[in-house]
């Protein structure tokens, strides 16, 4: 039994007794893995699902540090969506993290349910509307956080018989932050492919990023098939009215509170996460420090605004407008000399106060 020192949502430092847990974990591709630990804390015991880097797979070890941030990025910003209410069932849950250390490391609830994968066309009728408005309400919900998956796909995407869960957020961003290259075809919207087809470019993260996988994951689920042809939605009308122009270009795609209306399921969005700026600057701080202890995992130097937080803060502010300055106005007299008169009115019933205190 070993000692495990970590932090959790809220950057409280926290340490617990931990023994490996009983039965297989779900795996990840390397350069992550996951294994299943019990933590023995002063009032429970939690089984928990432990994520981290290992030095195989496309770019070892340095590879593995960066999309583990980018699981504390989805986790830390989903925590702070719910809190002071129920954490949503739609997400994976963050417990806790330390990734300033020699072999940094995730905490997550255990998975629920099953991939999705085995499931394609063979979904019960009287689940499939409930797997549709939940699909839609989970990538809703990374929306209001503030974030894009931008890996959904049969893998990460799971179903229980009542409810998704979106997983791995290995690749997750913050809207307005530079797209990179990501994901796997034929999830990978054409603005993350190495090469964007004519017309299109790379752009920003947006809200609509996750759209086009999971317009396609809820095709391929109902059907059992790809939907690589539009032509394919004319033989279902359903789909075809829930799922016009989600593959199209992130200019036209619908956002998930307008597929959630057409499918008859639009409740209100969730709030979405307030800006705030400490968060931004802990970021830099936290980079700026793991580039002095491992420069080989740190990505490179950025503006904090512009990249997802990880570590042991929160997520980073975005970014604040700044109005350029006017001309200089002279002040007005009569405006100066008012300030003066009250300013000596203060003074002296702060001196009042004083002497009567002294008596």
């Amino acid at each position: 039994m070993n000692r495990l020192r970590y932090y959790d949502v809220h950057g409280v430092p926290t340490e617990a007794k931990a023994v490996e847990g009983d039965g297989p974990e779900p795996s990840l591709l390397p350069p992550l893995e996951a294994d299943r630990l019990r933590l023995e804390l002063p009032d429970r015991t939690v089984v928990v699902r432990r994520v981290r880097p290992v030095d195989r797979g496309p770019g070892g070890f340095a590879a593995g540090c960066r999309l583990l941030d980018g699981e504390i990025l989805a986790g830390l910003r989903l925590a702070r969506l719910s809190e002071g209410r129920p954490y949503p069932d739609t997400v994976s849950r963050l417990i806790g993290y330390d990734s300033d250390v020699a072999e940094p490391f995730a905490l997550l609830e255990p998975l629920r349910g099953t991939e999705i994968e085995p499931l394609a066309g063979k979904l019960p009728t009287e689940q499939r509307r409930r797997f549709q408005a939940g699909l839609l309400r989970a990538v809703r919900l990374l929306n209001a956080a503030g974030i894009a998956h931008r890996g959904l796909d049969p893998r990460t995407v799971r179903w229980d018989g009542a409810n998704v869960q979106i997983t791995d957020f290995s690749q997750a961003a913050l809207i307005g932050s530079p797209r990179t290259v990501t994901g796997a075809p034929p999830w990978q919207a054409p603005e993350q492919r190495p090469e964007t087809p004519p017309g299109w470019h790379r752009g920003d993260v947006g809200p609509t990023d996750d759209i086009w996988a999971a317009g396609r994951l809820i095709f391929y689920v109902l059907t059992g098939e790809e939907l690589d042809d539009r032509a394919k939605l004319a033989d279902r009308p359903d789909l075809e009215v829930l799922l016009a122009d989600v593959i199209g270009s992130p200019e036209r795609r619908p956002d998930a509170q307008r597929l959630l209306h057409r499918l008859g399921e639009a409740d209100p969005p969730p709030r979405p996460l307030a800006a705030d700026p400490a968060f931004g600057r802990g970021r830099a701080e936290f980079f700026a420090q793991r580039r002095r202890k491992h420069p080989q995992t740190a990505p490179p130097a950025e503006p904090a605004a512009e990249r997802p937080a990880e570590g042991k803060t929160a997520p980073a502010a975005e970014p604040v407008a700044v109005l350029p300055p006017g001309p200089a106005v002279a002040p007005r007299r009569g405006r100066v000399v008012s300030w003066l008169l009250w300013g000596g009115v203060a003074a002296l019933a702060v001196v009042a106060v004083l002497l009567v205190v002294g008596r």
